[in-house]
């Protein structure tokens, strides 16, 4: 981390993520306080990405014309009202609104990922945006543990506490953060404007439409996965919180060890788009593997091939995309990545739900992982790349 802006950038996102994963758990509980009834408590988990899914194009390209640093900044004040909101909400629709206010600005996921791509050459960007990966995983390691610790004096309690969390990232950005973006150049750019017609450019340009609709698949598939785990989990073995809490928790660590430690050597020597591709089987075996596990052992191993695929896939989709566009639109292209995932996240715990339901509980799991699998013929197909096993015979024979 020798570049500040990338250890700027990474603590700012922990510390955000930090605020997040805190409450992200206790959201069902503080919902049945208020008699919700399970399709309110599913619209209230999906209501955050709902939001995101709208405002991360339409951030990451304000980013673009009036600066990261601003919005970033912006954006995180919107996160503290919300969590501000949620701590004196005495009704449901207050609920509603403290979290559709949180997705709002949780659209600065593409302002994050701009500004990463701002401040890394190409060669250094697929490390760049691991990194982000990993301050991800370990605010959603520690956040739940802190979350459901200061539950015990009130549900109220953990959201003043990410409203404590997410002002301390605002001043950072604040006094830490250096803008990348001229302001004065980009308000007189074209690339910098925001309309739907960018959308449709994006999708019609062919290696980033291609990425765009690849990673809308890839979190339809994980989010059907995780979804459903926690039902899964209790089917087989008979699992609650505790146990469900733990696997994830060593899904979290896995992911930081691999997008800070695993990444950045496999990009090295193999490239980013040849490591992309091959996440993909990775990812479908792990998903494969999970309903084939009928012990513990089996499922840590099937989990490890899913997080393994899963954190070399996003960091180096995010980077193959910013190298296809110009470095004005960072901000706004990354946005419109970002939607495709939220809107993944939005329809996957729907498919998963309803495939645990009506078919099995291994359903939701060979489904996704045939999502996959169709991807990956989609990418092999359509994105040019050495196969990482002509990079290895290069290499070594």
């Amino acid at each position: 981390m020798k570049n500040k802006g990338l250890l700027t950038i990474f603590l700012i996102v922990f510390i955000d993520l930090l605020g997040f994963g805190l409450i992200l758990p206790l959201l069902p509980y503080i919902a049945e306080r208020f008699s919700a009834t399970p399709l309110q408590i599913g619209m209230l988990a999906s209501a955050y990405s709902f939001f995101q899914f709208i405002s991360a194009p339409i951030m990451g390209r304000l980013s673009d014309r009036f600066g990261r640093k601003k919005l970033l900044f912006i954006s995180q004040l919107g996160t503290v009202a919300g969590f501000l909101l949620l701590g004196v909400a005495n009704t449901l629709p207050l609920l509603f609104l403290s979290r559709i206010i949180d997705g709002i600005t949780g659209g600065n996921i593409s302002i994050a990922q701009a500004y990463i791509a701002d401040v890394t050459k190409p060669k250094d960007r697929a490390k760049g945006m691991g990194m982000l990966g990993a301050a991800f995983g370990l605010g959603f390691i520690f956040g739940p543990a802190i979350g459901g610790f200061l539950s015990q004096w009130g549900f109220a309690v953990p959201a003043y506490f990410a409203a404590a969390v997410a002002s301390l990232a605002a001043v950072s950005t604040w006094l830490f953060l250096k803008e990348t973006v001229d302001t004065k150049k980009a308000a007189t750019k074209k690339q910098t404007s925001f309309s739907l017609d960018k959308l449709k450019e994006a999708l019609g340009t062919p290696v980033l439409g291609l990425l765009i609709g690849v990673f809308f698949l890839i979190n339809l598939a994980f989010s059907a996965m995780q979804g459903t785990f926690a039902l899964w989990t209790q089917a087989t073995f008979g699992w609650g919180p505790t146990e469900t809490g733990y696997q994830f928790a060593y899904i979290g660590i896995m992911s930081v060890v691999i997008q800070l430690q695993v990444l950045p050597r496999v990009v090295k020597a193999f490239g980013e788009k040849a490591v992309f591709k091959m996440s993909l089987p990775l990812l479908a075996i792990g998903l494969l593997g999970i309903p084939l596990s009928t012990h513990v052992g089996l499922l840590l191993i099937a989990t490890g091939f899913l997080v393994l695929g899963n954190s070399l896939a996003n960091p180096t989709i995010q980077s193959i995309a910013s190298e296809n566009v110009d470095k004005a639109e960072y901000g706004g292209t990354l946005g419109f990545l970002q939607s495709s995932a939220s809107l993944g996240r939005i329809l996957g715990p729907v498919l998963g739900g309803e495939l645990f339901t009506l078919i099995s509980k291994d359903a939701p799991y060979i489904s996704s992982a045939l999502i996959i699998l169709i991807a990956y013929v989609i990418v092999q197909r359509y994105l040019p790349a050495d196969s990482v096993w002509q990079k290895v015979k290069a290499r070594f024979f």
